[in-house]
């Protein structure tokens, strides 16, 4: 049996070395006892077994019975789980539950059982050398780690191959620049190319009252027209004007229908238009008509801007004299083959006639000059719902047969 010296617990396996509870060093202990032999042929076989009590002295008397059976209960070792000497990760080490107490051996036995404790750690391996953890309110010592090294940065190395792969492209850019594109910028110089010519722009010509006949602009050539075969052209003379219209005469000419007829008191002396033509429907009524005359202008369509609204109205007022429930329908920009015009758009009602009475539409449209003169032309359009294809005012000009006029009609002298 060996002992604790520290705390005084006994344990009865002879290899065991250390206390289980605290670590300490197990020493050898003498039982000091002998073992009793009774011998038998004292008892009578016959007799009743006796209860053998676990108390030394009797209750009953209060004397010492020496033929009790002293057992001793070992300070209790389970209150916790005990420490192991054994390397618990090996294989070869079992934990064995708590073993069952053995029940107290009945009397004339002649032997008794040390006590066992209730749990016990054996192995097959040899017993590990570690330490056991010291008495309570101590714990052991461990020798303080070294603190870890400072781990270095690899920013410092990074950068430095970054400069370096820097310097390294500034030089191929700067060895390609002098060695292949300087050369080829060298050569695109000596190769001598001819300027392609710009167009040429129109001139912007503006001119005012005080100032109209003292120069001669140059004025652009229009787009050339190409006239269909049955097309009959009219070129404006002076010849036979006088009054007004030889005052304010304007080279121009256009293209008209061969089937359309012209009439023969206009552009004559006391005439009130240059030319007049027109589309008819036997006997003598009208389907389409033209009719071109003048206007006072300032020289340029930007000077007649602000004037062309009172000469819209001042013709409108005109037509309202002669012409049944008379309508302006618009007023506005408009365009005539390359030029840029003001217009205003009417319509109204016919007197009956032995055809009935039908609508009337028109369109009068002021053009300024090109040659920065004071004379501007005026081109009256005036239809009839006697004509098939036209079936209201917006269709002046845009259908029929008018359309040729418009587009044919060029300034200048031919």
């Amino acid at each position: 049996m060996k002992r604790c010296p520290k705390c005084n617990r006994s344990y009865t396996t002879d290899t065991q070395k250390f206390c289980t509870h605290d670590g300490g060093l197990l020493v050898a202990v003498d039982v000091g006892q002998e073992t009793v032999r009774i011998d038998s042929s004292q008892f009578d076989p016959d007799a009743p077994t006796k209860a053998i009590s676990r108390e030394l002295v009797s209750e009953a008397t209060g004397e010492f019975d020496p033929f009790r059976t002293v057992i001793s209960r070992p300070e209790e070792t389970t209150s916790e789980w005990p420490h192991t000497t054994a390397d618990l990760t090996s294989p070869s080490t079992t934990l064995h539950p708590p073993a069952e107490k053995a029940p107290a051996p009945p009397a004339g036995s002649g032997q008794i059982s040390p006590p066992q404790p209730t749990m016990q750690l054996s192995a097959t391996g040899p017993i590990a050398s570690a330490p056991f953890p010291p008495p309570s309110g101590q714990l052991p010592s461990r020798p303080s780690a070294a603190p870890p090294s400072a781990k270095k940065s690899k920013m410092p190395l990074v950068l430095g191959i970054l400069a370096v792969l820097l310097v390294l492209g500034v030089g191929v850019l700067g060895v390609a620049y002098f060695f292949v594109v300087k050369p080829m910028l060298a050569e695109r110089r000596a190769v001598v190319t001819e300027p392609t010519p710009s167009p040429a722009k129109e001139p912007n010509i503006q001119t005012t009252p005080g100032n109209l006949g003292n120069n001669n602009p140059t004025v652009p050539e229009p787009p050339a027209y190409s006239p269909p075969a049955d097309a009959i052209e009219f070129v404006n003379s002076k010849t036979n004007l006088d009054g007004k219209l030889s005052e304010h005469y304007v080279d121009f000419s256009f293209y008209y229908p061969e089937r359309w007829e012209k009439d023969p008191t206009a552009g004559v002396p006391g005439a009130r238009n240059f030319v007049q033509v027109e589309r008819r429907l036997p006997p003598s009524y009208t389907q389409e008509n033209l009719a071109v005359g003048w206007y006072s202008s300032a020289g340029s369509a930007e000077a007649d801007r602000s004037v062309f609204p009172r000469l819209a109205e001042n013709l409108s007022s005109q037509f309202a004299k002669t012409i049944g429930d008379y309508r302006k329908v618009s007023e506005g920009q408009a365009k005539v083959g390359p030029y840029e015009g003001y217009e205003f758009r009417f319509e109204g009602l016919s007197q009956q006639t032995d055809k009935g009475q039908f609508k009337i539409w028109g369109r009068a449209i002021f053009l300024p000059p090109v040659d920065g003169s004071n004379n501007g032309v005026t081109l009256l359009m005036l239809a009839t719902s006697l004509a098939p294809e036209l079936k209201g005012v917006d269709d002046v000009g845009r259908k029929g047969e008018l359309p040729m006029m418009l587009e044919s009609f060029r300034f200048g002298k031919k």
